[in-house]
C-alpha cells in the first residue's frame, strides 16, 4: 500500500531528530525501522510504475497518461521518489564534517541500507529521469559526488566505527558503480557520462586523497589517522585490476604490499638509528594497520599471484620486520614503570619529542605488530598449504617464541593485552594441527611459562604483567584435558607453597603471586569457564588461606582471587546493597551456591570470626568478645565475608550466629567495617522481630562502660537508619516485603524511644557523627508523623522540637560539631521543627525563616567548610517551583502570600555578578533559588521595574557564565534547574507564552541548555520548554489539555521558531544572533555595557562581527600535536548552527535593518568570499585538503550564510543591490570547493 504524504512530512520532521538521537539501542532499532520502509517504497514503487504504464525503458519517453488513475499513480510515485531524494538530502548534511558522532553514525547506517534496499537500483528512476531530467540530475550529483567526497574525509573520523562503515561504503561504492559502463540505469540517459565519464580521474581522486592521508599520519602520528591510512591501503589493494586503465591487477597488489613493506623496513631502520628522529617523523602503526588489513584477507595468496617463493620472501621480511620492532621499542615498554621512562638530554635536544610520544609511539608499533602477527596466524587465505611451503612448525614456533618472550618482558598492559591475543591464536592453532610437532610446542611453551615464573619469582609487578596471559593462552589450546588438570594442580601447588625467605626481606621470592594472578585470569576467562567449575572450591581454600598470610602481597592477589572467584559464583561485580534491602539472605541463588560449595560456609565464618573461640554452632551460642582478632590484617580479612554475604546471603544453617559476629564488627574502629556491617545487618533482621530488634539495638547503645562506646553507638545507630530507610522505601513501593508495613503505634513508639535516646545521651555526646545519625533517623519518623498531629503525636512532636533547640544550643558553639553530615542532620530538623510552630502556616515560608535566621548564625557555617545554608537553600528552590494546582495564586502552596520585591526574600541571596563565596556548591544552589524567586517576584511586580530588570540581566549573565561549556557538570546543571524553576515566569499556568524584552537574556541561556553536551541538562532545558509552549490550562482544568512533551532537538527549533515570532523587531536580537552567525563572542545580551539606548547599541555591532582574515587564519592552523585536547562540547554542530541563525536574520523585522549593520555585515561577508577564493586558488580542493579542518569547513559555511542572508534582502528590496556580490559568489561556485559549500551557495 503507497504511503500517504501526510506520512512522508511526518517522517521529514522525526527523523533528523532520530538521527541525532545519543542512545545507541535506540539508534539501532530505527535502523531495523527504516530497512523495512526502505523495502516497503522499493516494493510501492515497482508496483506503481506498472500500473501507472510508465515505460521503463530509459531511452524512451513516458506514454500520456490515458486516465486519471494512472496520473494518481504517477503522483504517488512522484511523492515516493521525492522522500528519497530528500532523505538523500539529508544524509549529506549529516555527514559534513562538523557534525557530531550520532548523527555520522546513523546516516553511515542509513546509507549503507539505501544502498542494499535496491532504491537506487529500481527502473522506476530511468522514467522519472526522462520526464524531468532537471531535477533527477539533481538527484544523481547529491547522490554520487558530495556524499563519495564526504566519505572519503570520514575514513580519518576519530571513532573507529565511523571509519570503518565509511570504508565499506567507498568499497561498494569504487568496486561497484565504477566497474559498470558510463552510462548507469540510475542516472538516465546524457547524466551519467558528466559524473562519471571517465573512471580513472576518479581512481587518481582517490590516489592523491591516499597520498594526503599518508602524509597527514606521518606528520602528527595519531592512531585515527593512521588506521585511516591503513584502510585508504586496503582499498586500494582491493581496487587493483578492478579499474579500467589498470590491466594487471595481481602485479598491482604484489607491488603495492612489497612498497608498503619496503617503506616499514626503512622506518624501522631509521628507529634503530635514531628513535627520536622517528618518533617525531616516521611512526610506523600506519604502514602495519594496512598490511593487517591486507594480510587478512581471505584470499591473499590467489588474488596476489604469489608463488611459494615469493610467498616465503615476504613472510619471512614481515616477520624481521616485527621482531625488528620489538628490539627497537622493548627498552620503553619493558620499563617496571613505562611512563617513566626518561628521555637524555642529548635526545631531548634533537627534537620537541617527549616521553609521551616515545611511549605513544612505541606501544602503538607493539600493539599492531603483534595484530599483525595475529592475523598472519588466523587467517587460513594468508598462506599456501603447509605441504606447499605455508607455515610450517619453524614458522609457528619462531613467531610463538616472540609472543611469548614479549608477554614475559612487556611492563605496558596497553602492549600486552594485545600480544596475549597473538599468543593465544597460536596456542590453539598450533594445538588444532595434525603435525605432531606443531600440536606439542603448547607444551612446550608451558614448561617455559613455569620457569619464567620461577625465574621471576623476585619481580613482582602489578597483575604480574604477561604472565597469566601466557597460562590462559596454553590452557585454552587444552580444555577439558589431562593437560589442563596437570597445569591448574602445578599452579595451585605454587600458590599453596610457603614463602622462602633468604637473608633480608628484600630478597624474598614469591612466585606464590604469580601463581595466584595465573589462578585469577583463568577462573575469568570465559574459555575456560567449564574447564576450570571443578577446581573453584579448591581455588576459594586457597585464596582464603592466603589472606592470613603476613606478606602483603600474596595477601592482596589472595583477594583479587577471591573476588574474581565469588564473580564465578554469582556473576557480574559486586555492588553495595540498598540499605533496608534484601541482598540474597535467603534466596534461591544463596541456597544452591551453599549447598554446591559446603566450603563456602565455613569459610565465611572463619573469616568473619578470625581465631575466635566458637566451640558450637546451636542456636542459641553466644561470641567470645574478648577472643575477637582485631588486628588490622583480621579487620581486612572481615570485608571479603562481609562481600560474600552481600553477593551470595547467608547459609540458613549459619544465619544466628553470622548476625550475631556482624553485631560485634558494629563497634569497630573503622568507619567503613560499621558501615558495611550495619548495612548487612539490616537487610538480614527478619521482618517479624524488626520493631524488637530495633529496641534490643537502642538499649544496648546505653553500655557507656565499654572503651569502645562511641564506635559502638555509631555502629548500631546506622543499622538503625539503614532499616528505617528501608521501611521508608516500603511505604513507597519499594523492594522490600509487600505485605509488612510500619503501622501508626510502631511510628510513635519508635519516635518515642529516639526522642529519649536524643535527651539522655546525645545531648551530652562528643561525637557529630552520631548526633547526625540519630537526627536523621529522628526527622525521617517525624515526617512520617507529621499527618497525624493530634493526642500523643501532638505531644511527641512538641518533645522532639524541643530537643532540636536543645541540641542547636547545645552544639552552637561548638566546633566539634561542625562537619557536613551534622550540619545537613541539624538543618533538616530544624525546619521539621520549625513546621510544628504553626501547623497551618506554608511550610515554604518557614524555609524562608529558616534560612534567615541560619544566615544570621555564621557559627556553624565559619566552623565548616560547608556552608549550612545548602540543605535549606536546595529545599526552598523545589519549593518555589511548585505551583498551586486548584487556582495557580502567586505564591508557594499553601499560602496565597506573594513574594515581592519589598519583602526581604529576594535578598537572602546576593544579586552581586561575583558571588562573596567560593564554595561552589552555595552558588550553584543560590543559582537555583534566584531562578525560582524570581519567578514569583515577576508575577507581583511589573515586568517594566527597574529593579526587576536589573536584577533579571545579573541573573541573565550569571546563567551564560555557569552555561558554558568549560563550566563543571554541577555548575551547568544549576544553570539548566534555576531556569527550569523560573518557567512560571516565562509562561504561567493560565497565561499565554510572555515576550517582554527583559526575558530575551534568559531565552537565549536556555537554549545554551538545550545544545549542553551533557544529556541530564538538555533534558531539564527540555522540559522548560515543554512547558512554555504547552497551551495554557483554565482554572478548573488539572491538567493542560494542550500540554507536550518536547525532545531536546525539538526544543530548538520550537525556541527558535518563538524569538523570530516575539522578538523580530528587537535589536538586542539582531546583534546576538549576528555575533552566533558570524562566531563571535555572544555577549551583546550578556553584556551590561549594550543595555542602554538603542541608538548606542548600532554603533557597536561592528564589535561582533571579528575580522575574517584572523578567523580564518587560525582556523586553517594546523594541529601536529599527538594527543588532541578534545571540545568541551562534542553535541553541538557550529555548521548547523550558523544556519539556523542566518534563517532567523532572513524572518528578522525591516525596521531594525539599519545602515550600521548592513554595511558591517556586507563588509564582512565579501572579505570572506574574497579570502576563501584566493586560497581555493593556491590550494588543492580535493577530501582531506584544506577545507576539510571542521574550523575551515565551519567559517565557509558562515560566509556562505551570510552571503544567503543578503541575497535574501537583495531579492526581497529589503536593501539596495551589492556591488560584487554576485561575481563573487559565482567564482566562487566556479572554483574547486568542498560539495557541502557548493550547495549552499546562494542561486542568482
Amino acid at each position: 500500500m503507497p504511503l500517504t504524504p501526510y506520512l512522508f512530512s511526518t517522517l521529514q520532521q522525526f527523523i533528523p531528530c532520530i538521527h541525532a538521537e545519543m542512545d545507541s539501542a535506540a539508534r539501532h532499532e530505527f535502523c531495523s525501522i527504516i530497512k523495512k520502509l526502505f523495502f516497503r517504497i522499493q516494493a510501492v514503487m515497482h508496483r506503481l510504475t506498472k500500473t501507472s504504464g510508465i515505460v521503463q525503458d530509459a531511452t524512451t519517453q513516458p506514454e500520456a497518461f490515458t486516465d486519471s488513475s494512472s496520473e494518481e499513480c504517477f503522483v504517488c510515485l512522484l511523492d515516493h521518489s521525492n522522500f528519497v531524494r530528500w532523505y538523500m538530502e539529508l544524509l549529506l548534511k549529516e555527514l559534513q564534517p562538523t557534525a557530531t558522532y550520532p548523527r555520522h553514525i546513523s546516516a553511515l547506517k542509513v546509507l549503507q541500507l539505501l544502498n542494499t534496499s535496491g532504491l537506487c537500483d529500481t527502473a522506476v528512476y530511468s522514467s522519472l529521469l526522462s520526464s524531468q531530467p532537471q531535477n533527477s540530475s539533481q538527484l544523481v550529483e547529491l547522490y554520487r559526488s558530495p556524499i563519495i567526497y564526504l566519505l572519503l574525509e570520514l575514513v580519518m573520523d576519530p571513532f573507529d566505527d565511523v571509519r570503518a562503515m565509511a570504508a565499506s561504503l567507498l568499497h561498494d561504492h569504487y568496486l561497484v558503480f565504477l566497474t559498470k559502463p558510463t552510462t548507469s540505469i540510475i542516472a538516465g540517459p546524457g547524466v551519467a557520462s558528466c559524473v562519471y565519464s571517465d573512471s580513472a580521474w576518479e581512481y587518481s581522486t582517490f590516489q592523491l586523497v591516499l597520498q594526503r592521508s599518508a602524509a597527514l599520519s606521518r606528520r602528527t602520528g595519531r592512531a585515527d589517522y593512521a588506521d585511516g591510512v591503513g584502510r585508504l591501503y586496503h582499498l586500494r589493494y582491493l581496487l587493483c585490476g578492478k579499474i579500467e586503465k589498470l590491466d594487471d591487477g595481481r602485479r598491482e597488489r604484489h607491488s603495492l604490499v612489497e612498497g608498503l613493506i619496503s617503506d616499514l623496513e626503512v622506518d624501522i631502520q631509521m628507529a634503530h638509528d635514531n628513535l627520536q628522529t622517528a618518533v617525531a617523523s616516521a611512526p610506523l602503526h600506519g604502514h602495519l594497520i594496512a598490511l593487517r588489513h591486507i594480510v587478512s584477507d581471505k584470499e591473499l595468496f590467489q588474488l596476489s599471484d604469489l608463488g611459494p617463493e615469493e610467498w616465503r620472501r615476504m613472510h619471512n621480511r614481515l616477520v624481521h620486520c616485527c621482531s625488528m620492532i620489538w628490539i627497537v621499542v622493548k627498552d620503553i615498554v619493558c620499563y617496571d614503570s613505562p611512563e617513566g621512562h626518561i628521555v637524555t638530554e642529548a635526545e631531548e635536544d634533537e627534537s620537541d619529542v617527549n616521553v609521551k610520544d616515545a611511549l605513544s609511539y612505541s606501544w602503538r608499533a607493539l600493539k599492531e605488530a603483534s595484530a599483525l602477527i595475529h592475523v598472519m596466524i588466523s587467517n587460513p587465505g594468508y598462506s599456501p598449504s603447509s605441504t606447499d611451503g605455508g607455515l610450517s612448525c619453524e614458522d609457528l614456533k619462531t613467531l610463538g617464541d616472540l609472543t611469548l618472550t614479549q608477554l614475559a618482558e612487556l611492563r605496558h598492559r596497553g602492549a600486552f593485552s594485545t600480544v596475549s591475543q597473538t599468543f593465544l591464536a597460536c596456542c590453539i592453532r598450533c594445538a588444532a594441527s595434525k603435525d605432531s610437532k606443531i600440536a606439542k610446542l603448547p607444551g612446550i611453551w608451558y614448561k617455559e611459562t613455569l620457569m619464567c615464573i620461577e625465574a621471576k619469582a623476585a619481580a613482582l609487578t602489578r597483575r604480574s604483567a604477561g604472565l597469566p596471559a601466557m597460562i590462559t593462552g596454553i590452557l585454552a589450546a587444552y580444555p577439558n584435558s589431562p593437560f589442563f588438570d596437570i597445569a591448574i594442580l602445578d599452579l595451585q601447588k605454587i600458590a599453596s607453597a610457603p614463602v622462602v625467605q633468604k637473608g633480608n626481606h628484600t630478597d624474598m621470592r614469591m612466585s606464590q603471586v604469580h601463581a595466584l594472578n595465573c589462578l585469577k585470569d583463568s577462573f575469568t576467562n570465559s574459555r575456560l569457564g567449564s574447564s576450570t567449575e571443578n577446581y573453584l572450591a579448591t581455588t576459594l581454600v586457597i585464596a582464603i588461606n592466603c589472606l592470613e598470610r603476613n606478606v602483603w602481597a600474596i595477601r592482596n592477589c589472595g583477594l583479587m582471587l577471591l573476588k574474581a572467584l565469588l564473580t564465578r559464583l554469582v556473576g557480574g561485580a559486586g555492588k553495595t546493597p540498598r540499605p533496608g534491602s534484601q541482598p540474597h539472605p535467603r534466596g534461591s541463588v544463596s541456597r544452591t551456591t551453599y549447598e554446591k560449595y559446603e566450603v563456602l560456609a565455613d569459610l565465611v565464618l572463619r573469616l568473619l570470626q578470625h581465631q575466635s573461640a566458637i566451640d558450637s554452632r546451636e542456636e542459641g551460642v553466644t561470641v567470645n568478645h574478648d577472643k575477637l582478632d582485631k588486628t588490622p590484617q583480621s579487620i581486612h580479612m572481615v570485608f571479603p565475608a562481609m562481600e560474600i554475604i552481600e553477593r551470595i546471603g547467608v547459609a540458613a544453617s549459619h544465619e544466628l550466629l553470622v548476625q550475631q559476629l556482624l553485631l560485634t564488627h558494629l563497634d569497630s574502629p573503622v568507619w567503613n567495617l560499621r558501615d558495611k556491617a550495619a548495612m548487612i545487618l539490616s537487610s538480614l533482621i527478619e521482618k517479624q522481630a524488626l520493631f524488637s530488634n530495633i529496641y534490643s539495638l537502642l538499649q544496648s547503645t546505653l553500655l557507656q562502660g565499654r572503651s569502645s562506646y562511641q564506635n559502638a553507638l555509631h555502629g548500631r545507630l546506622l543499622c538503625l537508619k539503614y532499616i528505617i530507610e528501608g521501611q521508608r522505601r516500603t511505604l513507597t513501593g519499594g523492594p522490600y516485603i509487600a505485605s509488612f508495613k510500619i503501622s501508626r503505634a510502631n511510628i510513635e513508639d519508635l519516635s518515642d524511644t529516639l526522642d529519649g535516646l536524643l535527651r539522655i545521651r546525645v545531648i551530652t555526646n562528643t561525637a557529630p557523627i552520631s548526633v547526625a545519625v540519630l537526627l536523621d533517623m529522628e526527622s525521617a519518623t517525624v515526617e512520617r508523623l507529621l499527618p497525624w498531629q493530634e493526642g500523643r503525636n501532638q505531644d511527641l512532636l512538641q518533645k522532639w522540637k524541643y530537643t532540636v533547640q536543645d541540641i542547636y544550643e547545645t552544639t552552637t558553639n561548638s566546633r566539634n560539631h561542625a562537619t557536613d553530615s551534622f550540619i545537613s542532620a541539624l538543618a533538616r530538623a530544624r525546619v521539621l521543627s520549625a513546621l510544628l510552630e504553626d501547623t497551618t502556616s506554608d511550610r515554604g515560608l518557614v524555609t524562608l525563616n529558616m534560612l534567615r535566621s541560619l544566615k544570621k548564625d555564621g557559627n556553624a557555617a565559619q566552623a565548616s567548610a560547608v556552608d549550612s545554608r545548602i540543605p535549606l537553600i536546595e529545599g526552598l528552590s523545589a519549593l518555589l517551583s511548585l505551583r498551586r494546582q486548584s487556582d495557580g495564586t502567586a505564591g508557594v502552596p499553601g499560602t496565597t502570600a506573594p513574594i515581592t520585591l519589598e519583602d526581604e526574600y529576594l535578598p537572602l541571596v546576593s544579586w552581586e555578578e561575583q558571588e562573596p563565596t567560593s564554595d561552589p556548591r552555595t552558588v550553584n544552589a543560590t543559582l537555583k533559588l534566584r531562578g525560582a524567586l524570581l519567578a514569583h517576584a515577576c508575577e507581583t511586580c511589573p515586568l517594566e521595574d527597574s529593579r526587576l530588570e536589573l536584577k533579571l540581566e545579573i541573573w541573565a549573565r550569571m546563567l551564560k557564565l555557569a552555561g558554558e561549556s568549560r563550566s563543571d557538570l554541577s555548575t551547568r546543571l544549576a544553570a539548566a534547574t534555576s531556569i527550569n524553576y523560573f518557567k512560571i515566569a516565562l509562561r504561567p499556568a493560565h497565561s499565554e507564552l510572555c515576550s517582554p524584552s527583559a526575558f530575551l537574556g534568559i531565552y537565549f541561556a536556555l537554549y545554551d541548555v538545550l545544545l549542553d553536551d551533557d544529556e541530564e541538562v538538555r533534558g531539564i532545558g527540555a522540559l522548560a520548554v515543554s512547558w512554555i509552549f504547552s497551551s495554557p490550562r483554565s482554572p478548573r482544568e488539572s491538567t493542560s489539555i494542550g500540554s507536550v512533551s518536547l525532545c531536546s532537538i525539538v526544543a530548538v527549533d520550537r525556541l527558535v521558531g518563538f524569538l523570530v515570532t516575539a522578538y523580530r523587531e528587537s535589536n538586542v536580537l539582531l546583534y546576538e544572533v549576528l555575533s552566533r552567525l558570524t562566531g563571535g563572542e555572544t555577549a551583546s545580551i550578556h553584556d551590561k555595557n549594550f543595555f542602554g539606548n538603542a541608538s548606542d547599541l548600532q554603533s557597536k555591532v561592528g564589535n561582533f562581527l571579528p575580522p575574517i582574515r584572523n578567523l580564518l587564519d587560525t582556523a586553517m592552523k594546523e594541529d601536529t600535536s599527538l594527543f588532541v585536547e578534545e571540545k568541551q562540547n562534542l553535541y553541538i554542530d557550529p555548521a548547523q548552527e550558523s544556519q539556523r541563525w542566518a534563517s532567523v536574520l532572513v524572518h528578522i523585522s525591516p525596521a531594525t535593518l539599519k545602515d550600521p549593520i548592513i554595511s558591517s555585515l556586507v563588509e564582512w561577508a565579501l572579505a570572506g568570499l574574497e579570502c576563501l577564493i584566493d586560497i581555493t586558488g593556491q590550494e588543492a580542493g580535493c577530501p582531506l585538503g584544506w577545507m576539510t579542518k571542521p574550523e575551515v569547513f565551519t567559517l565557509g559555511i558562515r560566509v556562505l550564510e551570510a552571503a544567503r542572508v543578503l541575497r535574501n534582502w537583495e531579492n526581497r528590496g529589503l536593501i539596495p543591490q551589492i556591488p560584487n556580490l554576485g561575481s563573487l559568489l559565482a567564482k566562487f561556485k566556479r572554483a574547486d570547493i568542498h560539495p557541502v559549500w557548493l550547495c549552499r551557495v546562494p542561486e542568482e
